[in-house]
């Protein structure tokens, strides 16, 4: 259990789950890939969204809303109603996820976001890296009085945010909403509504969200029709693989895809081994980027008939693609598309 909590908050931290694909092309053993539709575009769709302005609401505002505790112990999620109340519209914003300050960059005005953590400005793990190093301030996780000491009247915490740090928060008298746990593209799209509520955006959340629904068609529209979905495995460090309730089986059924992992049960994630890759025999394995993981697979005996191996079907994909959890799943599934419907059919 500790090694699957391990993996599980690694992949959401360092998503939770940015680069073009050029750029990603350039990462060194990564090949590139011939997305749908145009990823420089599409990323920049995805970053800056304003819709009609709604009439601001009375302040202090009282929000209803529900958060998604994951249990390690059970595998399951529960879900608890919750009431959060705020008493003036927050104009100094911190957010303490990469997914969080993703899902900020398009919908607030940025001159309120005052600091980023350092994932946000790390390119293997945010889509906005560049930007959060041009503009800053950074902290570190650990840094909660650094972060203290920039004033904030809102900090979005998520399930992994330590809690130390939220407990410092609370003693300095610091207003901050835990966002919970939050994987799949559904979830996603209702924590860009929240987030829209509670900071007075709601007209450019709801637009957010709109944006992505027409994106996600116009993705489908544009893929190969098949008899059969492509059966995928994320195979990742360790023999880790993703199931029901990660990022990468929402990112899969946007393409048509079939998540191997959530295929076979798996809830979050689990360890396998190699010859549960051969019984389970994916048509593509996805491996991280900056690994040697490929190289492993395609030379290993216990694998050798396997259906992705003998086809050479085993593609590097760079990290932030892995590990998005933000609107910019859709930068993901545009991106896998483009590996894998270029697989021998």
């Amino acid at each position: 259990m500790g090694k699957c909590l391990t993996i599980t908050v690694w992949c959401l931290i360092i998503a939770l789950v940015g680069g073009t694909a050029s750029a990603a092309a350039a990462a060194g053993n990564v090949q590139k890939p011939v997305p749908p539709l145009d990823m420089e575009r599409l990323k920049n769709e995805l970053s800056f969204v304003r819709g009609t302005a709604k009439t601001e609401g009375a302040w202090p505002r009282k929000i209803r809303y529900t958060f998604n505790v994951y249990d390690f112990k059970t595998d399951a999620f529960r879900q608890e109603a919750k009431t959060f109340v705020i008493k003036k519209k927050p104009l100094r914003i911190i957010p303490h996820a990469v997914g969080v300050a993703e899902i900020l960059w398009a919908i607030c005005p940025r001159e309120r976001l005052v600091a980023f953590n350092e994932f946000a400005a790390d390119p293997d793990s945010s889509f906005i890296a560049d930007k959060v190093r041009k503009r800053g301030p950074i902290f570190t996780s650990k840094q909660t009085e650094l972060v203290i000491g920039y004033q904030p009247d809102l900090v979005f915490t998520v399930f992994y945010s330590g809690a130390d740090f939220k407990e410092k928060l609370k003693q300095a008298k610091i207003p901050s909403f835990d966002l919970g746990y939050f994987g799949t593209i559904e979830s996603v799209k209702e924590q860009i509504l929240l987030i829209g509520d509670i900071i007075g955006e709601e007209g450019n959340a709801a637009a957010l969200v709109k944006r992505i629904d027409i994106k996600i068609r116009e993705l489908q529209g544009k893929l190969p029709r098949r008899n059969r979905p492509r059966r995928v495995l994320y195979y990742d460090e360790g023999g880790y693989v993703p199931g029901l309730s990660s990022n990468f089986t929402s990112i899969c059924k946007i393409i048509g895809a079939v998540n191997v992992g959530a295929e076979q049960g798996i809830k979050s994630w689990s360890q396998i081994d190699y010859e549960t890759v051969l019984k389970w025999n994916p048509d593509v394995i996805i491996v991280p980027a900056r690994s040697k993981l490929k190289e492993q697979l395609m030379t290993n005996r216990v694998l050798s008939h396997a259906r992705a191996i003998k086809s050479g079907s085993v593609y590097y994909v760079p990290g932030v693609y892995l590990r998005a959890g933000s609107q910019y799943m859709l930068l993901s599934a545009d991106f896998l598309a483009g590996v894998i419907y270029r697989q021998p059919r």
